[in-house]
C-alpha cells in the first residue's frame, strides 16, 4: 500500500511537486539570492549581436554575497513591457528574441512587427540615465516621419529601473475618471506611478539543478484584484491568499489540502497565471495585468505573508513576467489577446446546449436520450459519448463489435434531429494485445512514444529504481507511492517495472476511470511536430463514421497515481521541450517532465485542432474541441471546461466566478459541469443532483458560454440527470416523497426547458459575442469590471455582486440566484451598476409578431440596490421571474424563435431586434450573419504572417455580413439607424437563413406618448404599426434595404 508522508514539509528535492505555504516560508526564502545593484553596460545592449535588446535593455545586476546575473527588460508593445530573467545567463546573447509557445509568433520582433502593421502603431523605445536610474521609454508617434526626424513623439510608459536599493517603478500619463466631473469641465491628466516593485524586488536560488526564481511587486493601497485563472475560491475580488499553478487531474478540486473548490490554493486542472489590479490609483483611469510565462509550477503569495506585496515565484527555467497598463479592463484584455493570441471561431453548435454522461455506454442509450430530448421539447445541441464508445478503452476506436454497433447510423439518425456528437479522447494509447489497433502498432514501428529515460542530475545516473517514489495528493494528504510494487486495479495494469525503468524503451503508464476501469498504455511525444501530424491523421475513422468535434479529456496527461508524479508524467521522465528555438535550429532538446509540465497538454490540443484542419472529410470545416485544461494559450486551439467537479452548492458558488475570471484572460468559451459531475460530498446514497440545485445551475448557466450538462452515470453513481428524468423519476417513485418535495420536483424539467429556450432565443446575441471576439478578445459573458469600468462602488460596497452577476456583450444583465432556499428564502439581492439606468428583462422565449415582449416596468436608477423574490415555480408567468435579468437603458437585443438546435434547418428564421428607450445614452450593435459552420465565414486577416501559431486561420475569407445598427436620442427625437460595413456572405444567402426581413421592435419608456407617425427613410419599409397593449413601435425592414459601405436606413420616432 501507498504511505503516508511524516509531518516535516521541508521542500528539499528540486525536481518535485512543492506546496506554497512551504516555498513562500521564511526558512526558505531567507536563501534565495536578492541583487540589490544595477548597472548598465553598452556591450550588452548591441541590437546586431543581441535582437532581444532592439526594444529594451539588459542590466547587469549585482549581489553581496553572491554572484551577479543578468536581467532583461524589454518593451513588447508601448504599453506591455516583460521582464526576463534566468540566473544561470551568464551573457547578454543567452536571451535570445525567441518567445515561448504561449505567444503566437515566434520572435519578438516578428511579434511587434506583425503588431505594428496590424494596429496601425509606430513607436520605438528609448534608454536614458538618469542619474539615480535607467529610463527606458516607450515612444509613439503619428507617423514614420515623424519618428525618424523625433517630432511629435508621446511617451506611453517610462520604466525606471534604479541603480542602488534596485528596483522598477512605471509611470505613464494618466486621465481622472469623467464619470463625476461636470459638464465642460476637462479631465486632469497627471504623470502616476502605476505600477512599482519594493527594492531587491528579485530573487533566486538554486535548488539541485532547479532555478527557483521570487518577483515581487507592490500592492498600492487600496488595489483590488481578480482573474487568477480558474483557481477557485470565495470571491471574484482575490482577498489574500496562497496560489498554486500545476494543472493536474484534481477530482472535485480537493486533492491537495482536501477543503474543496473554496479553497483557492488548490492546483486545478488549467493553469492561467494572470491578474487584473483595479483601483490601484483612485479617481484615475489605471488598469495593470500581469501574466506570468512558464510551463513549470508557477506559485503565487497574494498579500499572504505581506499585506503590501504580490510574489509571482517560478520553479524551473526562465521567469517570463509580462505586465499590461491601460486605462480599462476591455483595453488590457484587447492587448493581452494581440500577444498570446484569440480563440478560433468555433462552429455555432458549441454555443447551445450540450449533454453528457459517463456511462451511455450502448448505442440504445445515447438514441434514447437524443429522442427524449426531442419528444420533451427542450432544444439540445450535442451528444457527449465518453469512453464508453471505444473498444477496450482504446483511443480513437468504436466498439462495433459490441455495445456501439453501426455507429455511422446512429450518428445520422442523431444528425436527423438535429443533434451532433463528440467523444472522449485522451493521451494514453492503449498496449493491451490487438491486432486491430493500428494507432498503438503504427506508433510503436515509428518510435514515437516517450521513451522511459529519466533524468540524470547530478551526472552519476538517475535514481535507482528501488529507490523511486511518485508523489500524490488526495484529500489533503501526500502519498508516497512504491511503482515496483504497487499498480493500478484495471485489468493489464502489472507490468516489470525493474526492467521498463530508464530502458529507452517506451515509458508505460495508464490511466484508470474509475473502479477496475482504465487501460494500460503509451504516451506519444506530442511535443514533437511529426508526433503531432500523426496524432491529427488518427481522427479519420471518427469523424468519417459521423462525428463533429472532439471532447479532449485527461488533458495533463492524466495517468494513474501508480504510474507517475501528481497523477502525471514522473516528474523526471525525459519529454522533448517544444521551444521555437528549438524548431529553428532543427536540434531536439528533452528536459524532465516537470519542468515544462503544462507544455504537454497544450501541444494535445494543439496537435487534435490541426490535425482536424487536414481532415479531407473536414474541409472548410470550424473545429470545436472542449478540453479539460493546459496553460494560456490553450484557448487558441479548444474551449476549456473546468473538471470534474460535483453536485454541490460549493462547486455551483465558484462556477460563475471561474467563466468570469477566464474570461478576463481572452477565454471566450468556458464554463463547468452544469448540475455538477460526481455526486455530492459524503452523500454517495443520494444518486442525482438536488432538483433546486440543478434548476439554480441551469437558469446561471443559460447565458453562460458553455452549457453542458454532465454527470458520472456508471453503477453507484448517478441515475439521472437530465431535466426530463426528473419528472419520470417523480412519477414512477411518487409514494417515496415528502409533500414539500413536489415542487422542486416537478418545477426541474419546466423551468430548465423555459431557460434552454431562452438561450436559443438569444442565441444571435451569444453568436455575435463569440465572433467579436475575433476582433476585441473579449469573453462572451463579461465581468461587470469590463463593460462598468466607472462605477468604483464595484470595488468597495458593492463588490459582492461580481461573484454572481455577469453582462453578456455589453447590454443584458444576468443576476442569478446561487445559495439554496433554506439560506436565501428563494430570491437574491440585486446590484445595478451606476452610469446607466436599467430596465427588467421583458421578453419571452418566443420573439413573436403581434406582441414582441411585456410592456417596460418601473425603469431603475443604475445604483440601486434591492431584493427580488425569485422562488422557484413551475408556473409559466413566474418563470422569468426565477433568474432576474435586466437590460441596459438604449439596449439593443436580438432575438429568434427557439428551436431544437442550431444545425436543424427548418426554413428561416427571422430576426427580431429590440431597441430599449434611453434619455440619454447613445449605442451601437454590431450583427455578424453567416452560416456557422464555415471556416472561410471567419474574418480574413488584415495582415498576413506565415507564423501558424498566429491567431489566423489561412482558410478564413471573411465570408460573413456585417449589420450595424445605431440608436442615438436627442432631445425629443429617437434616431435607429441601420447599415452594413461589410457582406462577404450575400443577400441570397441572409434571406435563406433569416427570410426577407429583420423585425424592428422600439420600446417606448412607460410614460412617454410617442408620435404616431414615425419618420422612415425608406419606402419599402413594410407597415409601422405602434402597438399600445405592450408600449412599443414596431418595423419591417428588409434585409437587403442597404448596401455595403453605402446607404443607411434611418427610423425616427419624437414623444409628444
Amino acid at each position: 500500500m501507498p504511505y503516508v508522508t511524516p509531518g516535516n514539509r521541508a521542500p528539499i528535492d528540486g525536481h518535485t511537486f512543492i506546496l506554497p505555504e512551504d516555498f513562500f516560508a521564511e526558512k526558505n526564502l531567507s536563501s534565495f539570492t536578492s541583487p540589490d545593484t544595477c548597472s548598465f553596460n553598452p556591450s550588452d545592449n548591441d541590437p546586431r549581436v543581441v535582437p532581444a535588446v532592439t526594444t529594451g535593455a539588459i542590466f547587469r545586476l549585482c549581489s553581496h554575497p553572491g554572484p551577479g546575473a543578468l536581467l532583461l527588460v524589454q518593451f513588447v508593445r508601448p504599453n506591455v513591457w516583460r521582464i526576463r530573467f534566468d540566473p544561470t545567463k551568464k551573457t547578454a546573447i543567452e536571451y535570445t528574441d525567441f518567445n515561448s509557445r504561449t505567444v503566437i509568433i515566434d520572435t519578438l520582433a516578428a511579434l511587434r512587427k506583425h503588431l505594428d502593421e496590424k494596429e496601425g502603431v509606430i513607436w520605438e523605445t528609448v534608454l536614458g540615465d538618469a542619474g539615480q536610474f535607467f529610463s527606458l521609454q516607450s515612444i509613439t508617434y503619428p507617423s514614420e516621419g515623424a519618428r525618424q526626424a523625433k517630432k511629435g513623439g508621446k511617451t506611453v510608459i517610462e520604466l525606471r529601473v534604479y541603480k542602488k536599493s534596485f528596483r522598477i517603478e512605471a509611470i505613464r500619463e494618466i486621465e481622472e475618471y469623467a464619470f463625476n466631473i461636470p459638464s465642460g469641465i476637462e479631465a486632469v491628466r497627471a504623470r502616476k506611478i502605476v505600477w512599482s516593485t519594493p527594492a531587491g524586488f528579485l530573487a533566486f536560488k538554486t535548488v539541485g539543478t532547479a532555478q527557483n526564481i521570487v518577483l515581487t511587486t507592490n500592492k498600492p493601497g487600496p488595489a483590488r484584484y481578480l482573474g487568477f485563472g480558474e483557481q477557485g475560491g470565495q470571491r471574484l475580488l482575490k482577498r489574500p491568499t496562497l496560489m498554486n499553478y500545476f494543472n493536474f487531474d484534481n477530482m472535485t478540486y480537493s486533492s491537495v489540502y482536501g477543503i474543496g473548490p473554496k479553497d483557492e490554493r488548490e492546483p486545478l486542472y488549467h493553469s492561467e497565471p494572470y491578474w487584473l489590479e483595479l483601483g490601484g490609483i483612485p479617481g484615475y483611469r489605471s488598469q495593470v495585468s500581469t501574466f506570468v510565462d512558464n510551463y513549470s509550477q508557477i506559485l503565487v503569495d497574494f498579500l499572504s505573508n505581506n499585506s503590501g506585496q504580490i510574489k509571482a515565484a517560478t520553479r524551473f527555467g526562465e521567469l517570463q513576467y509580462f505586465v499590461f497598463a491601460g486605462d480599462g479592463a476591455g483595453e488590457i484584455i484587447t492587448s493581452l489577446t494581440n500577444i498570446i493570441g484569440k480563440s478560433r471561431l468555433k462552429p455555432r453548435y458549441a454555443l447551445g446546449h450540450h449533454q453528457g454522461c459517463y456511462g451511455y455506454d450502448t448505442r440504445e442509450k445515447v438514441l434514447k436520450v437524443g429522442q427524449e430530448y426531442v419528444d420533451r421539447d427542450i432544444p439540445l445541441d450535442a451528444i457527449h459519448i465518453d469512453v464508453d464508445i471505444q473498444d477496450n478503452y482504446r483511443s480513437f476506436t468504436i466498439d462495433v463489435n459490441g455495445q456501439f454497433p453501426r455507429p455511422d447510423t446512429m450518428f445520422s439518425e442523431l444528425r436527423e434531429k438535429g443533434i451532433v456528437c463528440a467523444t472522449n479522447i485522451t493521451p494514453v494509447v492503449n498496449n493491451s494485445p490487438s491486432t486491430t489497433y493500428k494507432t498503438f502498432r503504427d506508433g510503436l514501428t515509428k518510435g514515437y512514444f516517450i521513451p522511459d529515460v529519466r533524468y540524470n542530475e547530478f551526472g552519476n545516473g538517475p535514481t535507482p529504481y528501488h529507490e523511486v517514489e511518485y508523489i500524490c495528493y488526495e484529500n489533503g494528504v501526500k502519498w508516497l507511492i512504491d511503482p515496483v510494487n504497487e499498480v493500478g486495479q484495471f485489468p493489464g495494469a502489472s507490468y516489470d517495472f525493474p526492467s521498463n525503468y530508464n530502458s529507452g524503451k517506451a515509458y508505460r503508464g495508464g490511466v484508470g476511470y474509475g473502479g477496475a476501469l482504465g487501460a494500460p498504455g503509451y504516451y506519444l511525444d506530442l511535443n514533437v511536430k511529426a508526433i503531432r501530424e500523426f496524432w491529427g491523421r488518427q481522427y479519420q475513422y471518427l469523424f468519417k463514421q459521423g462525428l463533429e468535434f472532439i471532447w479532449q479529456d485527461m488533458t495533463t496527461p492524466a495517468i494513474a497515481k501508480e504510474y507517475g508524479d501528481q497523477k502525471g508524467l514522473p516528474f523526471r521522465l525525459m519529454i522533448t521541450d517544444d521551444t521555437w528555438e528549438a524548431e529553428a535550429s532543427g536540434k531536439q532538446v528533452k528536459k524532465p517532465a516537470i519542468e515544462i509540465w503544462a507544455l504537454y497538454s497544450y501541444n494535445l490540443h494543439k496537435a487534435t485542432y490541426e490535425g482536424l484542419n487536414k481532415l479531407p472529410i473536414r474541409d472548410n470545416k470550424r473545429n470545436f474541441i472542449i478540453g479539460r485544461g493546459s496553460f494560456a494559450g490553450q484557448h487558441r486551439y479548444a474551449g476549456l471546461w473546468t473538471g470534474d467537479n460535483a453536485s454541490t452548492w460549493d462547486h455551483f458558488q465558484i462556477s460563475v466566478c471561474q467563466v468570469l475570471a477566464i474570461g478576463l484572460s481572452g477565454n471566450e468559451l468556458v464554463g463547468a459541469d452544469v448540475g455538477g459531475f460526481m455526486p455530492a460530498y459524503g452523500h454517495h446514497h443520494l444518486r442525482w443532483a438536488d432538483p433546486e440545485l440543478l434548476v439554480r445551475w441551469y437558469c446561471a448557466y443559460s447565458l453562460l458560454p458553455w452549457f453542458r450538462n454532465h454527470y458520472h452515470g456508471k453503477r453507484g453513481m448517478k441515475l439521472f440527470q437530465e431535466p426530463w428524468a426528473y419528472t419520470d423519476y417523480f412519477r414512477q417513485n411518487i409514494r417515496s416523497f415528502e409533500e414539500h418535495e413536489r415542487y422542486s420536483w416537478l418545477a426541474v424539467e419546466p423551468v430548465c426547458r423555459y431557460y434552454v429556450k431562452l438561450r436559443y432565443s438569444l442565441m444571435q446575441l451569444l453568436y455575435d459575442a463569440m465572433f467579436e471576439h475575433q476582433f476585441n478578445g473579449l469573453p462572451i459573458a463579461r465581468a461587470l469590471v469590463i463593460t462598468d469600468t466607472m462605477d468604483t462602488t464595484l470595488l468597495g460596497e458593492n463588490d459582492w455582486c461580481l461573484d454572481n452577476e455577469y453582462m453578456v456583450r455589453k447590454d443584458l444583465l444576468v443576476c442569478p440566484v446561487m445559495r439554496p432556499l433554506k439560506d436565501a428564502g428563494g430570491g437574491r439581492e440585486v446590484y445595478l451598476p451606476q452610469g446607466t439606468s436599467w430596465y427588467s428583462f421583458n421578453l419571452g422565449i418566443e420573439p413573436g409578431d403581434r406582441l414582441p415582449g411585456r410592456r417596460l416596468g418601473k425603469k431603475f436608477r443604475g445604483g440601486d440596490r434591492f431584493f427580488l423574490d425569485a422562488h422557484i415555480s413551475a408556473d409559466t408567468a413566474w418563470m422569468p421571474k426565477i433568474c432576474p435579468m435586466f437590460v441596459r437603458e438604449g439596449g439593443i437585443i436580438p432575438q429568434i424563435s427557439p428551436r431544437q438546435s442550431t444545425t436543424l434547418k427548418n426554413g428561416p428564421n427571422p430576426i427580431t431586434i429590440h431597441f430599449y428607450p434611453s434619455a440619454r445614452i447613445d449605442n451601437s450593435y454590431s450583427m455578424y450573419l453567416d452560416d456557422g459552420v464555415s471556416r472561410s465565414s471567419a474574418p480574413r486577416a488584415t495582415i498576413i504572417t506565415e507564423h501558424p501559431d498566429a491567431d489566423i486561420d489561412p482558410v478564413a475569407n471573411s465570408e460573413y455580413r456585417e449589420v450595424h445598427f445605431h440608436q442615438q436620442i436627442i432631445g425629443h427625437r429617437r434616431t435607429v439607424t441601420m447599415t452594413m460595413p461589410h457582406d462577404g456572405y450575400g443577400t441570397q444567402k441572409v434571406k435563406k437563413d433569416i427570410g426577407e426581413v429583420f423585425t424592428f421592435v422600439l420600446w417606448h419608456e412607460p410614460g412617454t406618448s410617442p408620435d404616431p407617425w414615425t419618420n422612415v427613410t425608406d419606402a419599402r419599409c413594410g407597415e409601422v404599426m405602434y402597438l399600445h397593449e405592450v408600449g412599443a413601435t414596431t418595423v419591417k425592414v428588409p434585409v437587403d434595404i442597404v448596401e455595403v459601405e453605402k446607404g443607411k436606413l434611418i427610423i425616427a420616432v419624437t414623444y409628444k
